[in-house]
C-alpha cells in the first residue's frame, strides 16, 4: 500500500505545510498539534505563561523547518519529532532567559532548569506517549460524541469517572444492562477513533 493511502490526512497536510502561503493548512496543523505540545511542556513542569511561549516557539520551527522535513513511518512516529523539537526548544528558552536573569531569581531559575534537564527531559519520549494518548483520546471523543445519543454520553462521562455501574443506572432511570450494552458501543466507537486517529495524525 503506498504510504499516502495508508496515512492519506496526516501525509497530506505535510505536503500543504511544505507549500509556503497554505494558510489553511498551517491552522489545521496547529488544531491538531498545538494542545499536545502545549500539554507536554507543562507536564515538564513549565508554569502557564513560559509554556504558551514555548509552544508558539515550537510551532514556529515546525512552521520554519517543516520543507526539511521527511516523514518515513518506519523511523518513528511524527509526534515523538513534535516531542524532540518541543525539548530542544525548551532547552533554548532556559538558556536565553539565563542571560537576562540576575541576583537569586538567577539561581532559582538555574535550579529549575537542572531539574528538568536531569530528571524530565531524558525521559522525554515516554512522556510524550503518555500525552500523546491523552490527546489523542480527547480528540477522538470530540470527534465521535455529537453522534451519540444524549445517555450513552452521560454513560461514558460516569463511567470514566468510574462511577460504579448500578450507580449509573440509578441515577440514568436506566437498567444496569443497558449501562453496560451503552458503554461497550460506546467505547468500541471510541477505539476504532483513537486507532484512525492514531494511524492519521501519529
Amino acid at each position: 500500500m503506498a504510504e499516502e493511502q495508508f496515512n492519506p490526512t496526516r501525509v497530506t497536510l505535510l505536503a500543504k505545510l511544505k507549500k509556503s502561503g497554505d494558510d489553511a493548512a498551517w491552522l489545521e496543523f496547529e488544531g491538531i498539534y498545538r494542545g499536545f505540545i502545549l500539554s507536554l511542556i507543562l507536564r515538564m513542569g513549565l508554569n502557564a505563561d513560559d509554556a504558551e511561549d514555548i509552544s508558539q516557539a515550537v510551532l514556529t520551527k515546525v512552521w520554519q523547518k517543516i520543507e526539511d522535513f521527511e516523514y518515513n513511518q518506519n523511523k518513528g512516529k511524527f509526534h515523538n519529532w513534535l516531542a524532540a523539537m518541543t525539548r530542544n526548544t525548551v532547552k533554548d528558552f532556559f538558556r536565553t532567559r539565563r542571560n537576562f536573569i540576575t541576583g537569586r531569581d538567577s539561581v532559582e531559575y538555574q535550579e529549575q532548569y537542572l531539574g528538568i534537564e536531569e530528571q524530565v527531559l531524558p525521559d522525554i519520549e515516554n512522556l510524550a506517549r503518555e500525552e500523546w494518548v491523552l490527546h489523542i483520546t480527547n480528540l477522538a471523543w470530540d470527534n465521535i460524541k455529537e453522534g451519540i445519543y444524549e445517555t450513552k454520553r452521560e454513560v461514558f462521562r460516569l463511567v470514566s469517572e468510574e462511577v460504579p455501574t448500578k450507580e449509573i443506572a440509578e441515577r440514568l432511570g436506566i437498567s444496569e444492562a443497558s449501562v453496560r450494552v451503552y458503554k461497550a458501543e460506546v467505547f468500541e466507537k471510541m477505539r476504532a477513533e483513537i486507532t484512525r486517529l492514531n494511524r492519521e495524525l501519529g
